[in-house]
């Protein structure tokens, strides 16, 4: 009866050890629930061509065709863009500033070097010839070499710009908020 119970003690703990061996991460998958930009930019790349529900504040919509927006999230360091698509025709420049929640899918554009490359000669030749002035022209010249490093940084040679085409949204309010 010993040699059995040590036999059943030796095989739980070998068990034990094996599962918890066997526990890898798995990807984080987009929930049923609208989540904020911040667990969206944690399964972001993940869900590519699948349809999340994320929500953000609209920091800017597209004036000339209302096509698209951008949102944020609570700081304002996340910006995500938004296409209209779907049930949405454009957006309404009246939503900039208010909370909304969009279903939509996932996409992705990938920026590769010549492209960088092009882009900063466009630039430079716009400031040359003074379309643009020097501080704006510096702004994007820094956002190319913030591209740049970031594709050193991920040892990519493109730098992905995660975007969403929009499905649906509805503007939330106090009883949206608590719905969720």
């Amino acid at each position: 009866m010993k040699k059995v119970l040590i036999l059943v003690g030796i095989v739980l703990a070998i068990a034990a050890c094996k599962t918890s061996n066997e526990r890898t991460t798995t990807p984080v998958e987009p929930k049923s629930e609208f989540v904020d930009l911040n667990e969206f930019m944690e399964f972001a790349t993940d869900s590519l061509d699948k349809e999340v529900k994320i929500k953000g504040t609209v920091s800017h919509v597209c004036s000339h065709s209302g096509r698209r927006c951008f949102i944020v999230d609570t700081s304002g360091t996340i910006s995500v863009r938004i296409e209209a698509k779907g049930e949405i025709g454009a957006f309404n420049r009246e939503l900039s500033g208010m909370d909304i929640q969009i279903t939509g899918i996932v996409r992705e554009k990938r920026l590769y070097a010549d492209y960088l490359d092009e882009w900063e000669i466009e630039v430079k030749e716009k400031e040359k010839d003074e379309e643009i002035d020097e501080e704006q022209c510096s702004a994007e010249l820094q956002n190319i070499e913030d591209m740049r490093n970031w594709m050193v940084e991920n040892n990519k040679d493109y730098y992905q710009v995660i975007y969403v085409d929009g499905l649906d949204y509805k503007v939330m309010n106090e009883e949206t908020e608590q719905e969720l």
